[in-house]
C-alpha cells in the first residue's frame, strides 16, 4: 500500500467517524424531538378531556360532539377515588390498548384489521401508538388520564429520514474519499518531486541537488537534509578520487626510481664497478623502504576509516608521551633542537594505547621533522574538567593561513620537495585526526609563516562508547 492511499485512508476514516457521530447526534434529537412535542400534545389533551369533564354540569356520552379529539385520540379517564371510568373516547370503546405507569410514555405496536377502521395501518395491519398515562388534580378530585395517538405516519416519515442519513452518510464517504486521494497527492507532491529529482543524482552528477523552497515546512527540510546528505557523499567520492589519484602519484615516483635502479643494474652487469653496483643497489632499497611506509600509511589510514569505535582501556598519557619524547631526543640532539616538557603527574584517558602511540608519535615526528637547526619543541598537558589537552609546539618555516585547514588531508604536503626528502607520504595527519575522532576529540592546527606551529589535542577523560 502506497502512502498516498494510507493518507487517504486515514482521512478518510477521520471524516467518516466525524460524520457518523455528527449523523447520530442530528438523528437522535430528529426521533426525540418529535415524540417530545407529541408527549407535549398529550399531555394537554388530557387536561382539557379533564377540564371538559369537571366543566360540565352533567355527565357527556363518549361521542358528544361538542369533545374536540374525540376521533382522534384514545382517551380513557378516570375518577382516582372510585376506580369508576367516567369518560372514554370512540376510539378507545372500539380498541383495547395496554396503559403505561403514570407519568410513563411508551410506543406500541397493535394489529388492527383495517376493515374495523382505518389508520393507517401498514400491509400487515399493523398500526404503532403514542400512549401516556397522566396523573391531574382539578376541582379537587384526581383523575388518572390515558390519551394516545397513532405515530404510523410519524414513523413512516421518522424512517424515511434515516435511510436519508445513511444514504447522505454513504455518498459523503464516498466524496471524502476522492477529496482525500486528491488532497494527499497534492500535500505528497513535493515528495514525488524530490524522489524524482533524487534519482537523477547518480556518481557522474554528483554536483545536482533537490530545489529548496523558502517555505519553512517539513519538506523542506527534508529537502535540505538530503542535500546535506548528497554534500557529504559528493565530498566523499572526490576524497575517494583524490586519495587515489594521490596514492597513484605517491606510488609512480618509487616505482620509476626502482625501474631506472634495475636499468642501471643490467647496464652494468658485465663491467667490473662495484661502486655503482652499491650505489644502485642502495637506490633500489631506499625506494622499496619508500614505497613500503606508504603503503603502510595507507593500510593504516583504511583501516581506520572502516573502523567505527575503538576499544577503551585506561592510559596515563604522562608515560606515554614520556616513552616517545624519549626516542625523538635522540633524533633532536643531532640537530640541537631542545625538547621543554610540561606535563602533570597524570593524564588518564580512555582508549586504545596503541592508535594514541601512534597519533602522538605522528605529531612528534613531524615538530622535530620540519623543525630548524636549534629550534625548540613544547610539550604541554593539561587537565581542565571532562578534558584533556596536550600541545606539541615546534619552530620552524610555519604554514601559510591559506594552507592550515588542508593539512589534515590526506597525502597534503606544504612543500611537496622538502617533504619527499624527509620521507614524507601526507599521511601522518590525516592519520593523527582519525584517530582522535575515533577517541571522541578533536585536534587543531595552528601556524604562523616563520612562527610556532602548534598541534592542539584534546581527548575526553570518560566518554561513552558512540560510533564515529
Amino acid at each position: 500500500m502506497t502512502v498516498r492511499q494510507k493518507i487517504t485512508l486515514l482521512i478518510t476514516a477521520a471524516g467518516f467517524l466525524s460524520s457518523l457521530v455528527f449523523s447520530c447526534i442530528v438523528l437522535w434529537e430528529m426521533l426525540e424531538q418529535p415524540f417530545q412535542i407529541i408527549d407535549s400534545e398529550l399531555e394537554a389533551m388530557a387536561r382539557h378531556a379533564v377540564h371538559f369533564i369537571s366543566k360540565s354540569k352533567q355527565n357527556r356520552t363518549p361521542d358528544d360532539p361538542s369533545f374536540i379529539g374525540n376521533e382522534r385520540y384514545w382517551l380513557v379517564v378516570l375518577d382516582q377515588d372510585s376506580g369508576k371510568s367516567i369518560y372514554r373516547s370512540s376510539l378507545a370503546r372500539l380498541i383495547k390498548i395496554p396503559e403505561p405507569a403514570p407519568g410513563v410514555s411508551v410506543t406500541s405496536s397493535l394489529i388492527i384489521p383495517r376493515g374495523k377502521i382505518d389508520l393507517g395501518q401498514d400491509e400487515r395491519n399493523e398500526v404503532t401508538f403514542r400512549i401516556r398515562n397522566f396523573k391531574i388534580a382539578y376541582g379537587g378530585k384526581t383523575f388518572l388520564a390515558t390519551v394516545g395517538r397513532p405515530v404510523e405516519k410519524l414513523e413512516e416519515e421518522l424512517w424515511d429520514i434515516f435511510i436519508g442519513v445513511v444514504s447522505a452518510l454513504a455518498f459523503s464517504v464516498l466524496l471524502l474519499l476522492a477529496i482525500s486521494y486528491f488532497l494527499a497527492g497534492f500535500i505528497l507532491k513535493p515528495i514525488r518531486l524530490m524522489n524524482e529529482q533524487a534519482r537523477n543524482i547518480s556518481e557522474k552528477h554528483l554536483d545536482r541537488r533537490v530545489p529548496v523552497s523558502g517555505s519553512s515546512d517539513e519538506f523542506n527540510a527534508l529537502a535540505q537534509t538530503l542535500n546535506q546528505v548528497f554534500d557529504r557523499l559528493q565530498h566523499a567520492f572526490l576524497r575517494q578520487k583524490r586519495l587515489l589519484a594521490d596514492a597513484s602519484h605517491e606510488l609512480k615516483t618509487p616505482l620509476t626510481m626502482m625501474r631506472l635502479a634495475l636499468d642501471a643494474q643490467r647496464s652494468i652487469q658485465g663491467e667490473i664497478q662495484p661502486d655503482r653496483r652499491v650505489q644502485s643497489h642502495g637506490q633500489l632499497t631506499e625506494q622499496v623502504l619508500r614505497m613500503e611506509r606508504l603503503v603502510k600509511s595507507l593500510l593504516d589510514l583504511s583501516a581506520l576509516e572502516i573502523e567505527a569505535s575503538t576499544t577503551e582501556e585506561s592510559i596515563n598519557l604522562v608515560n606515554l608521551l614520556g616513552s616517545l619524547i624519549t626516542d625523538y631526543r635522540l633524533l633532536a640532539e643531532p640537530r640541537n633542537i631542545r625538547l621543554d616538557v610540561r606535563l602533570p603527574q597524570q593524564l588518564v584517558v580512555q582508549g586504545n594505547e596503541d592508535q594514541l602511540n601512534r597519533a602522538f608519535s605522528n605529531i612528534l615526528d613531524n615538530a622535530i621533522k620540519y623543525n630548524v637547526d636549534d629550534g625548540r619543541v613544547r610539550v604541554i598537558g593539561d587537565q581542565s574538567g571532562m578534558e584533556i589537552t596536550v600541545k606539541v609546539e615546534n619552530t620552524g618555516a610555519g604554514v601559510g593561513e591559506a594552507e592550515v585547514p588542508k593539512v589534515f588531508e590526506p597525502f597534503y604536503r606544504v612543500e611537496k620537495s622538502r617533504s619527499t626528502r624527509l620521507g614524507g607520504s601526507g599521511l601522518g595527519l590525516a592519520i593523527v585526526k582519525r584517530i582522535v575522532e575515533l577517541h571522541g576529540g578533536k585536534v587543531k592546527f595552528e601556524s604562523q609563516e616563520r612562527g610556532w606551529t602548534r598541534v592542539t589535542v584534546s581527548l575526553p577523560r570518560n566518554r561513552e562508547k558512540i560510533p564515529v
